[in-house]
């Protein structure tokens, strides 16, 4: 996953599903989300990940993966 590559536009749920699912460490999901940040009309990538779960766009297993990737990457414990 390449999340140094630079965006314009949010993504759409589809291609940030499989940028999701190409992270393969806290650090990449947290360089995508701060690339996400960098745009004004992505809503955060939290935020996104829940919708994406209610929505049932994710599995369970990896929205918890990531949920936790991103807490626990900020130092919150």
């Amino acid at each position: 996953m390449n999340a140094g590559k630079l965006l314009s536009a949010p993504p759409s749920n589809d291609t940030l599903i499989d940028a999701l699912r190409g992270c393969r460490s806290a650090d990449e999901v947290l360089k995508l989300e701060q690339r996400l940040a960098e745009l004004p009309e992505a809503e955060p990538l939290f935020d996104w990940v829940c919708t994406l779960l209610v929505e049932r766009q994710v599995s369970r297993g990896l929205a918890a993966r990531l949920l936790s990737q991103m807490h626990h990457g900020r130092g919150v414990d």
